[in-house]
């Protein structure tokens, strides 16, 4: 049976009478009263093993776009799926995102009573994975994929229309890997994904280059698949509270086993050269492995919400020299928007452009030029460009 999603706030009663006799004369307090979240609703659905997992579900309260609804789902749902929630709710307000992009935001988590730290460890790791330092059984993640795909998606699917082709998964830490395992079981369950901190390094069967190996061979005209990988600044170096801690030489030290910034970057680059996938790493400055949670549950929704850019024409050698330095710039500052793989390509193409049709005094020129404009307004490359030649 379905039921609200609510929170119960209360008073304290041992503040009461400390508040009665400050304020004598003021009226009593109204009780207190869960707080509701429009139009949320929770229930609890059984897996085929019997196993039962708490489902909280947000459709808006908009009609469905003619294709129906996207779906937002969010692993770890007890802990996420109000934030969440608000999150999308907040993007889909924004003047810039298509209002056809309306999204039900699905939050997978457990029932009260469930110790969640060992469940979420059975299900969001990979079949061969685990790690001695984790004592919890493991390997659970197919099971889990299956219901998913059987048993949720059918019934998220009769509570609202939904569009099949606008699927989204987020998931962090061990919810990141999973993310990482359903696209390499079932790479068509989903078009949009989040890694948020995805824990590469409990993977002994390799996950990355398994995954790297898998997409390149994918089907020409198959749908596309866009990724996202995020990773806190923080989870691959000490952040400034971290030094006062008692435990700071093993944490380094864990965080220099795990790897986590370096193996995300280098997995969304793998994927970038040698499959069709969209893929994209995002470092988060001053964030570690628990603070980046917010920060990157919005870019998970601003990359599956926000529309794409559109990709400029790459101009031809005598075109580029005949336009003004500021024209120059802004076109710049267009292309260093792009993804990695429009932007990157598109830079390769200029280059070669250029390479071939102007001298190497106007090379220098636009060089220097460069220099210049990003002196002046304050930019500078972007952190990947083209290779070079």
């Amino acid at each position: 049976m379905m039921k609200a999603v609510s929170v119960v706030l209360a008073l304290g009663l041992a503040l009461a009478p400390a508040m009665a006799a400050a304020a004598p004369d003021q009226p009593a307090a109204a009780a207190a009263t869960p707080l509701q979240v429009k139009g949320a609703q929770q229930f609890d659905l059984a897996a085929a093993d019997g196993r039962n997992y708490r489902i909280f579900v947000s459709v808006p309260d908009k009609p469905a776009p003619r294709g129906g609804y996207g779906v937002f789902y969010v692993l770890d749902g007890n802990a996420m799926f109000l934030t969440a929630l608000e999150t999308v709710r907040a993007m889909e307000r924004r003047p810039d995102v298509p209002r056809d992009l309306a999204t039900v935001v699905v939050g997978i988590g457990y029932p009260d009573g469930v110790d969640i730290g060992s469940a979420r460890t059975l299900d969001l790791t990979p079949p061969g994975s685990g790690n001695p330092r984790i004592s919890a059984a493991s390997g659970g993640a197919d099971a889990f994929l299956d219901f998913i795909e059987g048993r949720l998606k059918p019934r998220i699917a009769a509570l609202a229309p939904v569009d099949p082709a606008r699927q989204a998964l987020f998931g962090h830490s061990f919810g990141g890997l999973f993310v990482l395992h359903s696209m390499l079981r079932k790479p068509d369950a989903f078009a949009v994904r989040a890694a948020a901190s995805p824990s590469i390094w409990f993977d002994r069967a390799d996950i990355a280059r398994r995954l790297a190996d898998t997409l390149a061979t994918r089907p020409s005209g198959s749908p596309p698949l866009k990724l996202l990988l995020t990773a806190g600044e923080y989870e691959q170096a000490l952040s400034p509270l971290a030094h006062s801690r008692p435990n700071v030489a093993k944490l380094a030290l864990l965080q220099k086993e795990r790897a986590q910034v370096d193996s995300s970057r280098a997995l969304a680059a793998a994927l970038v050269e040698r499959t069709p996938v969209d893929a994209r790493f995002d470092e988060i400055a001053g964030e570690d492995h628990g603070t980046v949670i917010p920060a990157a549950i919005s870019r998970a929704v601003s990359f599956m919400l926000m529309p794409q850019m559109e990709v400029p024409p790459v101009p031809t050698a005598a075109a580029y020299w005949q336009m003004t330095p500021e024209q120059r710039y802004d076109l710049r500052m267009w292309v260093r928007q792009l993804p990695d793989r429009q932007r990157i390509p598109w830079l390769t193409r200029l280059r070669d452009t250029l390479h071939d049709g102007l001298s190497k005094e106007q090379g220098q020129v636009l060089h220097e030029e460069r220099n210049r404009m990003d002196a002046e307004q304050g930019s500078r490359p972007h952190d990947v460009n083209a290779p070079a030649r």
